[in-house]
Protein backbone atom coordinates (compact mmCIF):
# COMPACT_ATOMS: atom_id res chain seq x y z
CA UNK A 1 0.00 0.00 0.00
CA UNK A 2 2.68 2.26 1.10
CA UNK A 3 4.45 1.83 -2.30
CA UNK A 4 1.43 2.12 -4.29
CA UNK A 5 1.11 5.59 -2.66
CA UNK A 6 4.71 6.59 -3.17
CA UNK A 7 4.09 6.05 -7.01
CA UNK A 8 0.67 7.85 -7.32
CA UNK A 9 2.65 10.85 -5.77
CA UNK A 10 5.73 10.57 -7.55
CA UNK A 11 3.08 10.40 -11.25
CA UNK A 12 1.07 13.05 -9.88
CA UNK A 13 4.26 15.27 -9.63
CA UNK A 14 5.56 14.37 -12.67
CA UNK A 15 1.92 14.83 -14.74
CA UNK A 16 1.80 18.24 -12.95
CA UNK A 17 5.26 19.10 -14.05
CA UNK A 18 4.96 17.89 -17.38
CA UNK A 19 1.53 20.38 -17.69
CA UNK A 20 3.27 23.11 -15.90
CA UNK A 21 6.42 23.21 -18.85
CA UNK A 22 3.50 22.30 -21.97
CA UNK A 23 1.47 25.68 -20.57
CA UNK A 24 4.85 27.40 -19.84
CA UNK A 25 5.24 28.07 -16.54
CA UNK A 26 9.24 27.62 -16.86
CA UNK A 27 11.22 30.41 -15.60
CA UNK A 28 12.36 33.15 -18.16
CA UNK A 29 15.63 33.83 -19.36
CA UNK A 30 16.57 36.83 -20.42
CA UNK A 31 19.66 37.65 -22.96
CA UNK A 32 21.55 40.61 -22.87
CA UNK A 33 23.34 41.90 -25.99
CA UNK A 34 25.28 45.63 -25.84
CA UNK A 35 26.63 47.65 -29.02
CA UNK A 36 29.03 50.76 -29.00
CA UNK A 37 28.44 53.88 -31.43
CA UNK A 38 30.06 56.72 -30.22
CA UNK A 39 29.07 57.71 -26.54
CA UNK A 40 25.79 55.99 -27.25
CA UNK A 41 25.41 52.23 -25.66
CA UNK A 42 22.98 50.08 -27.47
CA UNK A 43 20.68 47.18 -25.16
CA UNK A 44 19.16 44.63 -26.39
CA UNK A 45 16.84 42.47 -24.07
CA UNK A 46 15.61 39.45 -25.28
CA UNK A 47 14.34 35.83 -24.12
CA UNK A 48 15.19 34.15 -26.75
CA UNK A 49 19.18 33.88 -27.94
CA UNK A 50 17.98 36.34 -31.51
CA UNK A 51 17.84 39.70 -30.31
CA UNK A 52 15.85 41.44 -30.83
CA UNK A 53 12.85 38.91 -30.44
CA UNK A 54 9.99 39.33 -32.90
CA UNK A 55 7.41 40.62 -30.75
CA UNK A 56 9.01 42.37 -28.52
CA UNK A 57 9.88 41.62 -24.69
CA UNK A 58 7.65 42.72 -21.50
CA UNK A 59 10.13 42.99 -18.76
CA UNK A 60 8.19 44.60 -15.42
CA UNK A 61 10.95 47.62 -15.67
CA UNK A 62 15.14 48.05 -16.60
CA UNK A 63 17.05 48.74 -14.03
CA UNK A 64 21.58 49.28 -14.54
CA UNK A 65 23.47 48.77 -11.52
CA UNK A 66 26.90 50.26 -11.71
CA UNK A 67 29.95 48.19 -10.57
CA UNK A 68 32.80 49.97 -9.32
CA UNK A 69 34.68 46.86 -8.23
CA UNK A 70 33.88 42.79 -7.09
CA UNK A 71 32.07 44.22 -3.99
CA UNK A 72 30.23 47.76 -4.40
CA UNK A 73 27.47 48.48 -6.64
CA UNK A 74 24.94 50.78 -6.93
CA UNK A 75 21.60 51.65 -8.88
CA UNK A 76 22.64 54.31 -11.89
CA UNK A 77 19.02 54.18 -13.89
CA UNK A 78 15.76 52.94 -13.34
CA UNK A 79 12.86 52.95 -16.07
CA UNK A 80 9.60 51.55 -15.83
CA UNK A 81 6.40 51.59 -18.24
CA UNK A 82 4.07 54.41 -17.03
CA UNK A 83 1.12 51.72 -17.73
CA UNK A 84 1.88 48.06 -17.23
CA UNK A 85 -1.04 46.81 -19.01
CA UNK A 86 -0.99 49.51 -21.97
CA UNK A 87 2.45 50.27 -22.62
CA UNK A 88 4.97 47.47 -21.10
CA UNK A 89 5.69 45.38 -24.19
CA UNK A 90 8.97 47.36 -26.37
CA UNK A 91 11.14 46.01 -29.12
CA UNK A 92 14.07 45.20 -26.79
CA UNK A 93 16.33 47.68 -28.08
CA UNK A 94 17.28 49.77 -25.69
CA UNK A 95 19.57 53.10 -25.30
CA UNK A 96 21.13 53.29 -21.83
CA UNK A 97 19.15 56.41 -20.26
CA UNK A 98 16.93 56.79 -22.70
CA UNK A 99 13.49 54.95 -21.84
CA UNK A 100 11.75 53.52 -24.14
CA UNK A 101 8.14 55.11 -25.48
CA UNK A 102 5.72 55.13 -23.24
CA UNK A 103 8.05 54.49 -20.20
CA UNK A 104 9.32 56.94 -17.56
CA UNK A 105 13.15 57.54 -15.85
CA UNK A 106 12.48 56.76 -11.86
CA UNK A 107 16.25 57.18 -12.04
CA UNK A 108 18.52 59.52 -14.30
CA UNK A 109 21.18 57.87 -15.50
CA UNK A 110 24.79 59.65 -15.04
CA UNK A 111 27.20 59.66 -17.51
CA UNK A 112 29.09 55.61 -18.41
CA UNK A 113 32.46 55.11 -17.18
CA UNK A 114 35.42 53.43 -18.49
CA UNK A 115 36.33 50.75 -16.19
CA UNK A 116 33.19 50.08 -14.89
CA UNK A 117 30.99 47.25 -15.24
CA UNK A 118 27.13 47.91 -15.54
CA UNK A 119 24.25 45.21 -14.29
CA UNK A 120 21.51 44.80 -16.33
CA UNK A 121 18.06 44.00 -15.19
CA UNK A 122 15.93 41.45 -15.92
CA UNK A 123 18.99 40.13 -17.44
CA UNK A 124 20.22 39.85 -13.98
CA UNK A 125 23.37 37.58 -14.58
CA UNK A 126 24.58 39.41 -17.41
CA UNK A 127 26.91 42.49 -17.39
CA UNK A 128 28.71 45.15 -19.72
CA UNK A 129 31.41 46.55 -19.31
CA UNK A 130 33.25 49.52 -21.33
CA UNK A 131 36.84 49.42 -21.07
CA UNK A 132 39.42 52.16 -21.29
CA UNK A 133 40.93 51.78 -24.44
CA UNK A 134 37.62 52.18 -26.22
CA UNK A 135 35.95 48.70 -26.52
CA UNK A 136 32.62 47.16 -25.05
CA UNK A 137 32.23 43.81 -23.65
CA UNK A 138 29.44 41.61 -22.10
CA UNK A 139 30.10 39.40 -19.74
CA UNK A 140 28.76 37.25 -16.63
CA UNK A 141 29.88 37.24 -13.35
CA UNK A 142 32.42 34.23 -13.53
CA UNK A 143 33.91 37.36 -15.88
CA UNK A 144 34.11 40.22 -13.89
CA UNK A 145 37.22 39.94 -11.88
CA UNK A 146 38.89 39.40 -15.70
CA UNK A 147 37.31 42.64 -16.44
CA UNK A 148 38.45 44.85 -13.24
CA UNK A 149 42.14 43.47 -13.79
CA UNK A 150 42.15 44.41 -17.73
CA UNK A 151 42.47 40.69 -18.47
CA UNK A 152 41.06 38.66 -21.26
CA UNK A 153 39.48 35.83 -19.55
CA UNK A 154 40.77 32.28 -21.17
CA UNK A 155 37.66 31.45 -22.33
CA UNK A 156 37.23 34.88 -23.73
CA UNK A 157 34.14 37.35 -24.48
CA UNK A 158 32.50 39.37 -26.44
CA UNK A 159 34.57 42.39 -27.43
CA UNK A 160 33.33 45.31 -29.55
CA UNK A 161 35.18 48.27 -30.46
CA UNK A 162 34.08 51.51 -31.09
CA UNK A 163 32.74 52.11 -33.91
Amino acid sequence: MRTKNACLAVSLFLAVCFASLLVGCRPQYWYLAASKSHDTIQLCLSNESTCPQPGGVSPNGISVYRWDNMHDNELVWETEPDNFETSGRISGLITYGVPPSGWTNKTAPPPLVCGKAYQVNPAADKLFGLKCDGSLVVLDFPHLEYFFRNLDPPDGWEKRRNN
